[in-house]
């Protein structure tokens, strides 16, 4: 995952409470299938590393309510919505093989959290 100063900037813009929940989303993308492959375990680590999140915040993250995450997400900005889709799509892909459970998953996450999807 490669990213310009432009987006950089988005994601230094991320609150404490909207990482938690970005990485709480992107953790249960990875185990929706019920493995996690070593890579896909590096990709949720580049994720945590990428939004600044300490190890309290991600243990923090393991207690939030569904309806928060759900709330906190829909009401991040048009931007910010779009790297948490981009950050979904990163782990979907990451064994190099989509399931369909992952897909039915993935479009339920877009219409849930009003992801971009374009």
């Amino acid at each position: 995952m490669d990213f310009t100063a432009l987006d950089k900037m988005v994601l230094s813009q991320y609150s404490s409470i909207e990482k938690k929940c970005i990485y709480r989303v992107v953790f249960a993308s990875m185990t929706i299938n019920d493995e996690s492959d070593a890579k896909e375990l590096r990709i949720l680590e580049k994720i945590a590393d990428i939004l600044g999140l300490s190890q309290e915040e991600r243990e923090d993250s393991e207690r939030l309510p569904d309806p928060t995450i759900v709330e906190t997400i829909q009401e991040m900005s048009e931007v910010k919505r779009a790297y948490v889709a981009r950050f979904l799509a990163e782990m979907f892909l990451a064994d190099g093989k989509v399931t369909g459970s992952e897909q039915d998953f993935f479009h339920v996450l877009l219409e849930q959290l009003n992801l971009p999807n374009e």
